[in-house]
């Protein structure tokens, strides 16, 4: 409001120098030229609390020249003097912007020339620093952030851009591998981690400078608590489970950790068997095998690997042996691990590596929980279930307030089995393990688990990843279990369910609810693993207006122009609290059980002989799903592999969307890692700039029920992409879970793909 008068008397001077003719020179009879103003508005900036000075000029007419303000005001504490000087220092509060017209006279006898201008002027508040918080840096990872200053005195010309020039003060820092530019940006690539504090100083063009001291934390890429859970298999093709937690030090150190791991093989049942801390890890992976020195350690970042600096290497020693791991490593998101030691060529699998907040505190007492398991019973059959529990204030669960389904080798246990048991109310505050104890019907299974903290962004509620450690018998089946915390309603009640809860429909938001499923088809040496992956969609009134997935049974792919259903569901309106759905599919013999964890979210165990178990979790990309969904850098690997036979990859996947105008096929490049039976392979490159010898160009493009069409699709209603090889023959298939309509960046981004060959697995891409 303090320019609203300036401006007013501003027109007003404006319209009076019209009615008296002078807005060209005056020529008074006598004179010898007209009297003009040669400055021009705006006039150059001012700042509070900064000296001012500007002087006005005229040409023409007789001098000496006297000089006048003619309407309106100059700015406060500046005044104009009669010879054409305005200054003065404005004081606090008198930032605005101010219109006024200044009047020239000459010095003609008898009658004097005269000119009127209008003129702005502009005072800024004093010169600062915006309050910034610098993004953490991540070692060997580009940095790009910066620090903006505000207020003092504009560039001269054009007086409306700030004009600032940013340096270090004396004796200040940056972190090692950042710098400061000129222009206030940080730029560079950390070295070294650490808490890095350091002061800038600012300079405007009066020049008047200000201070400010910013902080940059550097981690690594690897540093901090973090849990895992991993799936494997023995020479003999036995399974085995492990589940911990870990602790780095970002400069390739383990230093503590603690995992738990049971199994169909030599070793048998362990418990909570402390990892070696590491002493040597220097951070710099080799192109293969493990790094250097001793103890538990970690590096990442290959230097002969350009595209997968993301991929590297984790050792664990322990009493139970050291492991060694490749990992694809999200800043963002979770990991995912592979076995690929050269020390156990006769041990593979995979499995995922998540950040753990200070499990300090975490309570586990008077939850509601949902679950999903699977593993082998006794005889080395496939074993699945889901189900839910709820705890009291010492964390046990009484009866009625528990219930699960199982398959055993395809024989479903029929209506939800009651479950009784109890669960540790808190857990380790440095570990965050704790043990668990469930009796479904007349069978116990007893865990230990390590728990993942709600952490702003990523986790409401507490996350458990658990491992059996019974021994094997004749009675017990061996499992890992995914166990999450459901959360409380309104006014602090015990969350309860109902049809409403699944309301995903296509082109709303959530768009539909992704579903990742394992199964074995067969049995003995004729299994093969049996995956599906698709999109359901719900109303929210019980119907299941679409459910759409394509399913790789032993290298037999089937599409969504085949598998496409619509259905029923029925939230259990006799127990609100469960969670439990049950399913009618049209047409289909064998239906799932769901149990919700969340809306549109939760786990599935089948009523089939193939023991189909897995999760399904909302689907969030706008709509409409363009191709440049999928761009960007994703991180990933293998979930769950169902077999001995299947294939493990960690890697790094980076999708290019095709040029301007943004149609046609993209392109993919995929650096990876891979374990199986026939041994461990590093460094291998899928893509358009292969190694020599290696697959050629690779792309990925729209198809919501088909294969990748001739022209490209504008848009996808389902967010399905497929990836093709050079000849254009499809060997992965994508749902696009969440992120932006073009290309997204963040935590959000998450893709789920299922592979096409004749062993297919599922994997989880993540930023």
């Amino acid at each position: 409001m303090k320019a609203s008068k300036p401006f007013l008397l501003l027109g007003l001077g404006l319209i009076l120098c019209v009615l008296l003719s002078a807005c060209s020179g005056k020529i008074p009879s006598n004179g010898p030229a007209a009297l003009n103003i040669l400055s021009t508005s705006p006039l150059k900036t001012g700042a509070e609390g900064d000296a001012y000075k500007q002087g006005l000029v005229a040409s023409g007419g007789t001098q000496p020249y006297t000089w006048t303000i003619d309407s309106g005001a100059l700015p406060p504490g500046l005044t104009l003097s009669s010879d054409g000087v305005i200054s003065g220092t404005p004081p606090s509060g008198s930032a605005g912007l101010y219109g006024f017209t200044v009047r020239v006279t000459d010095s003609q006898t008898p009658t004097k020339a005269y000119q009127v201008a209008g003129m702005q002027l502009t005072i800024n508040a004093p010169l600062t620093f915006q309050p910034t918080t610098l993004v953490n840096g991540v070692v060997a990872v580009v940095y790009s952030s910066g620090v903006v200053a505000t207020g003092g005195t504009n560039c001269i010309p054009p007086q409306t851009t700030p004009c600032y020039t940013y340096t270090l003060t004396p004796g200040s820092t940056m972190p090692p591998g950042l710098t400061l530019n000129s222009d206030g940006t940080i730029t560079g690539t950390p070295t070294t981690i650490g808490i890095y504090n350091f002061t800038v100083q600012v300079t405007d063009q009066f020049p008047t400078t200000a201070t400010a001291t910013f902080m940059i934390t550097v981690t690594g890429k690897i540093q901090g608590n973090y849990v895992f859970s991993f799936n494997g298999y023995n020479q003999q093709g036995q399974a085995f489970y492990m589940a911990g937690s870990l602790i780095a030090d970002g400069n390739g150190n383990i230093t503590s950790g603690v995992f738990d791991r049971n199994g169909n093989d030599s070793i048998g049942a362990m418990t909570d068997v402390a990892m070696t801390p590491g002493t040597g890890g220097s951070g710099q992976c080799p192109s293969s095998g493990p790094p250097g020195g001793t103890g538990s350690v970690y590096c990442v970042g290959r230097p002969s690997v350009t595209t997968g600096a993301n991929l590297g290497t984790i050792v664990i020693a322990s009493a139970l042996g050291t492991y060694s791991f490749s990992v694809s490593v999200s800043l963002v998101s979770d990991s995912r691990i592979i076995l690929a030691d050269p020390n156990h060529p006769s041990m593979w699998g995979s499995g995922v590596l998540k950040t753990q907040s200070n499990p300090s505190g975490v309570s586990l007492a008077s939850g509601s929980f949902g679950f999903g398991l699977y593993g082998i019973d006794s005889g080395g059959n496939r074993y699945g279930g889901a189900g839910y529990f709820i705890t009291d204030s010492s964390g046990n669960i009484s009866a009625g307030n528990g219930e699960a389904d199982i398959n055993d080798n395809g024989s479903w246990s029929g209506q939800a089995t009651p479950l009784t048991g109890s669960i540790s109310a808190m857990v380790d505050p440095i570990t965050g393990r704790g043990t668990a104890t469930l009796t479904i019907g007349s069978t116990t299974l007893d865990y230990a688990f390590y728990a993942i903290p709600a952490a702003p962004g990523k986790l409401q509620f507490p996350a458990l990843v658990a491992v059996q450690t019974d021994p094997i018998s004749s009675s017990q089946p061996i499992t890992l279990a995914s166990i999450i915390e459901r959360g409380l309603g309104s006014g602090g009640t015990t969350i309860t369910f109902s049809n409403g809860n699944l309301s995903a429909t296509r082109g709303s938001n959530p768009n539909g609810s992704v579903f990742e499923l394992n199964a074995v088809s067969g049995s003995g040496s004729t299994a093969v693993p049996d995956i599906s992956l698709g999109l359901g969609n719900f109303d929210g009134n019980g119907n299941i207006t679409s459910y759409i997935f394509d399913e790789d049974k032993g290298g037999t792919w089937t599409t969504p122009a085949t598998n496409t259903f619509t259905g029923t569901y029925l939230v259990d309106p006799g127990n609100k609290l469960s969670g439990r759905v049950t399913v009618n599919l049209a047409g289909v013999t064998n239906n799932p059980v769901w149990y919700l964890t969340a809306s549109n979210a939760g786990f599935v165990v089948g009523t089939d002989p193939n023991v189909t178990v897995g999760s399904f979790e909302p689907q969030t990309v706008p709509q409409p799903v363009t191709i440049l969904a999928l761009f960007g850098n994703f991180y990933g690997g293998t979930a769950d592999p169902v077999l001995p036979s299947v294939l493990n990859e960690v890697e790094v996947f980076q999708a290019a969307p095709p040029p301007p105008p943004g149609t046609g096929n993209g392109t993919v490049t995929i650096t990876y890692d891979s374990n199986g039976t026939g041994g461990v392979m590093m460094n291998q490159m899928f893509g358009p700039a292969p190694p020599s010898g290696q697959m050629g160009p690779g792309g990925f493009c729209l198809a919501d029920d088909k294969p990748c069409p001739s022209t490209q699709q504008a848009s996808s209603s389902t967010g399905r992409m497929l990836v093709q090889d050079n000849s254009g023959n499809p060997v992965d298939v994508l749902y696009i879970i969440s992120g932006g309509a073009s290309g997204a960046t963040n935590s959000s981004t998450k893709s789920l793909e299922m592979s096409t060959g004749a062993q297919p697995s599922l994997s989880v891409l993540v930023h």
